[in-house]
């Protein structure tokens, strides 16, 4: 029997990478293999549709303009019908064992809305995806110069730790390249904020989880692997804007953030 949940991977420009994360979702055992697998593709040029319905059990939507990542994402979960629903960049190599490891983690409390794998560069480094909600002081660290400061450097270390618990915890929010989100959760809170084209909605909808009293845990053995690139920013220099411009979004939904209220029990 397949795994509960469905598989959607929104993609741009990503037929280097692609080709492997599919490849590592259909590789897993009958039973982990994901009820549904839904690619969106966000009008790439590169050949990435037809490399994706070159896969069978696969579905390749295609979409003739960018529609950012998250309306992209919401799309594709809704053609996977309900259910709960894991959120992979095309740049992730799922390991055996880590889909199935957070169902059976998710289903032990009524409470978890959203969980995550860790995530390991390819070389088995452990990378930053479990995160405290950020302040300013924690944006202009890592935007600007004063982030080489040990004052700046303080508050990049207090958003994101360097050394994160082997046991599950529950965190603030989670890197949105791998982010489980539960039946229970995606009916309560929904899913993405199509008000972000692209950065920050996997922070806002962590905090919209903690808001409405579900919790966001950090599941470290579940191990997935992330090449950590963003095809989707596009030309050089959009990346910035859009950062900037969905931070401001994000201060602008939940003030709160700006004042360092912690949406979850503290």
């Amino acid at each position: 029997m397949p795994a509960e949940a469905s598989v959607v991977i929104t993609t741009y420009n990503s037929s280097r990478t692609i080709a492997g994360c599919l490849s590592s979702l259909l590789d897993l055992d009958p039973c982990e293999i994901p009820r549904r697998i839904v690619v969106f593709d966000n009008a790439s040029s590169d050949g990435t549709p037809g490399l994706c319905a070159s896969f069978r059990d696969v579905r390749t939507v295609r979409c003739e303009r960018n529609l950012g990542l998250a309306r992209a994402n919401n799309i594709a979960a809704g053609l996977c019908g309900p259910g709960p629903v894991l959120f992979l960049n095309p740049d992730v190599i799922v390991r055996p064992g880590s889909i199935s490891r957070l169902e059976a983690f998710c289903s032990e409390s009524d409470g978890i809305g959203i969980a995550g794998p860790r995530l390991l560069s390819a070389d088995g480094r452990i990378q930053s995806s479990a995160r405290r909600f950020p302040d300013p002081s924690a944006i202009a660290a890592r935007r600007t110069p004063w982030g080489r400061t040990s004052a700046g450097r303080a508050a990049i270390e207090r958003h994101m730790p360097h050394n994160p618990d082997d046991n599950p915890t529950p965190v603030d929010w989670l890197v949105g390249a791998a982010m489980f989100v539960t039946a229970r959760g995606r009916e309560a809170f929904g899913l993405m904020s199509e008000r972000y084209f692209l950065y920050f909605e996997d922070v806002e909808m962590c905090w919209r989880a903690w808001e409405n009293g579900f919790e966001v845990w950090h599941v470290p053995d579940a191990l997935m692997e992330h090449e950590s690139r963003r095809e989707s920013a596009g030309r050089p220099g959009r990346a910035l804007w859009l950062h900037l411009r969905s931070m401001l979004r994000f201060y602008s939904d939940h003030p709160g953030a700006l004042t360092g209220r912690c949406p979850r029990p503290c």
